[in-house]
């Protein structure tokens, strides 16, 4: 009698398991990769965006180099991405970064769930790393890092299954993915030591008649440098490749290796003090699972974890010898690895109580993605643009722009190409100066003296290893040389601009009177009388751009700039007798940031100057409590004092 009933159960386990089948092979993998991309489409700069991704949008027009090591196939990727037929330039090529980002939540998927066999266990720790800090970062602006980071979480995935199988196929993929790698971005190697231990942990050995075809499909990626020959070496690009030998040097970044154990130990105190801070940034809650997923792949993966870890210490201590200003993507792999722990480790809670840890991780994943979501947000932001624009609306018709801020530089590049020859502006970047290449480059536009090309060659002369820190500081003498050396030779023939240093109220730069002309300053001959302010600034309203607005902080820093230049002009003014004019852009400074301590204390100023003494203390006050270790506060409190207040 109990037949049927045993069929009938027999008929739906079979169903479930049919059904399921399909699930795991293809719902929850397409689960990781689209569920991340809807994220990451959604928040993506549909705009230009700061640093690099100015540059890579630039070069991607123009078909030119990028900054060394060339990114060769990076570059390649965006070429395609610059033929699809809709969509803005800008925002095509950050979609790439976009699809990268999700393709490394997929292939972490596929990675946890070969280690754990609990594919709801590795969606959740695909999705925690979906969400996680910095790749959310990199996946919303054209950048190297997250190509980089899919490279790597394509390494570590190969090496386990050879580790688990030891195929000759999985071996050989190995040495073309690291070629790729190589040919893309060169601390990859800084994850061989971690491969080698994965992939010497299985039950066979690499065979040695392995070695000439790996060898083979290893160098098929790095001959993708050659093709950077090919590539345009006209303005706005990189140029100076014209040999192997240049090749060479630029492939390995020679001008960048001074930055490698650069700042002593000072600098290396300052990554130390700031890592809790990152740290807690990058998981938040989900570091408490990294415990756990130690414990449980010691006790699963014992030899595969410890080629995780040496890929750690391997690569962690190299990018924090690092120094340059914007290197947390370098991290992002690093951060790869805590997040498969961290999927490690919901697996290993999930045996014990499934249905609640299952719940409990996907409540705190939505929880962070709608907490980051207004902070990752970059859809919206067109900050570069308009800082662009409103430096190009100050200067005049043949007027040269000096600058060290390196998106300014690459964003009135993306503003030439579109623009016509005669409104194009000509900008020189100071990082670039030192480069015979970019002299030679420039001169095409502007005249270049022998003597400033002399003093570039100089420099890689020097007996100065590019590698000693004491050759970036020889480089930034002898860029203020050529500076210095190039406008003396057109003086009175073009009239030079810099944007203004935003920390200092600079009044004069090697002999040269600087004239407040807004977002720049003006070099002119020195002069006895006090300049006029300019009578309009071209910027856009408070209304756009107030810092309280903006969770960003380059877009905040932009409300900044913008405030720091309204409250300049409000000084200049009451320097010279108008004092409503004055107080009037010290209020608009204060629209565009509502606690910028110098537009409060020079309106606190002007009201004690002007016999106002209530608003006066208001204001002073106010100063006090914004910047209590201000080297203007003896003198605040003086005036306050006089006040009859302090």
């Amino acid at each position: 009698m109990t037949f049927p009933l045993t069929s009938a159960a027999t008929r739906i386990n079979f169903l479930v398991l049919k059904i399921g089948l399909p699930v795991r092979r293809y719902l929850l993998p397409l689960s990781a990769f689209l569920l991340p991309f809807a994220l990451y489409f959604a928040t993506t700069a549909r705009d230009i965006f700061w640093l690099d991704s100015a540059e890579f949008a630039v070069v991607t027009a123009v078909n030119g180099l990028a900054h060394p090591p060339g990114y060769p196939l990076l570059l390649w990727v965006l070429k395609a991405a610059g033929l699809v037929p809709f969509l803005s330039l800008p925002f095509r090529l950050n979609l790439v970064s976009s699809l990268f980002a999700a393709g490394s939540c997929l292939v972490l998927f596929l990675l946890l769930d070969r280690l754990t066999r609990n594919p709801v266990a590795s969606l959740l720790g695909a999705l925690v790393w979906a969400v996680s800090w910095e790749l959310w970062q990199q996946a919303t602006a054209i950048e190297v890092y997250s190509l980089h980071t899919v490279l790597v979480a394509l390494l570590l995935l190969v090496a386990t299954i050879h580790a688990e199988t030891g195929s000759m196929r999985s071996l050989l993929l190995i040495f073309f993915l690291l070629g790729l790698g190589i040919a893309h971005h060169l601390f990859i190697i800084f994850w061989i030591p971690s491969l080698m231990v994965i992939a010497l942990t299985g039950p066979k050995r690499p065979l040695l008649r392995s070695l000439p075809a790996g060898i083979a499909l290893l160098l098929l990626g790095p001959l993708l440098y050659f093709s950077l020959l090919f590539r345009s070496q006209d303005p706005p690009g990189w140029a100076g490749v014209n040999s192997l030998s240049d090749l060479l040097g630029y492939v390995t970044a020679r001008i960048y290796r001074y930055r490698f154990l650069a700042g002593g130990t000072g600098y290396l105190a300052t990554q130390f003090r700031d890592l809790p801070k990152i740290l807690f940034q990058q998981f938040t809650i989900f570091w408490l699972l990294l415990i756990p997923g130690v414990i449980g792949m010691l006790k699963s993966h014992r030899r595969l974890c410890w080629g995780f870890f040496t890929g750690v210490l391997t690569a962690g201590p190299a990018v924090l010898l690092y120094n340059i200003p914007d290197k947390e993507g370098y991290f992002l792999p690093v951060w790869l690895i805590c997040a498969l722990f961290i999927g490690s480790g919901i697996h290993y809670l999930s045996r014990i109580k499934r249905t609640p840890v299952t719940i409990a991780i996907a409540i705190l994943t939505v929880l962070q993605t709608v907490y980051f979501y207004p902070r990752q947000d970059r859809s919206h932001l067109t900050s570069l643009s308009d800082l662009t624009q409103a430096v190009n609306a100050e200067l005049p018709e043949n007027a040269v722009l000096f600058t060290d801020d390196y998106s300014l530089f690459q964003a009135i590049n993306w503003l030439n190409i579109h623009s016509r020859p005669e409104d194009r502006l000509t900008v020189i970047s100071q990082y670039h100066l030192t480069l015979p290449w970019y002299l030679r480059q420039l001169g095409r536009n502007l005249p270049v003296p022998e003597a400033a090309l002399a003093t570039a060659e100089s420099l890689w002369n020097t007996p100065v290893r590019t590698s000693d820190i004491r050759f970036g500081e020889l480089a930034r003498r002898r860029t203020e040389e050529i500076m210095a050396t190039i406008i003396s030779s057109l003086r009175g023939k073009r009239a030079f601009f810099f944007p203004q240093n935003f920390t200092t109220l600079l009044e004069n730069w090697q002999g040269w009177q600087c004239k407040f002309n807004g977002m720049t300053y003006e070099l002119v001959s020195p002069t006895d009388t006090l300049p006029a302010p300019p009578e309009s600034l071209h910027l856009p309203g408070p209304e756009r751009y107030q810092t309280s607005r903006f969770y960003d902080p380059l877009t905040v820093d932009l409300c900044r700039r913008f405030a720091a230049t309204v409250n300049r002009r409000g000084m200049l003014k009451y320097a010279r007798g108008d004092a409503s004019g004055a107080i009037a852009d010290f209020n608009r400074s204060l629209q565009y940031y509502p606690e910028y301590p110098s537009a409060i204390e020079n309106k606190g100023l002007v009201f004690a100057f002007e016999g106002k003494p209530d608003s006066a203390r208001h204001y002073l006050r106010r100063f006090l409590e914004l910047e209590p270790d201000s080297p203007e506060r003896e003198k605040v409190k003086l005036i306050l004092s006089r006040l009859g207040s302090y």
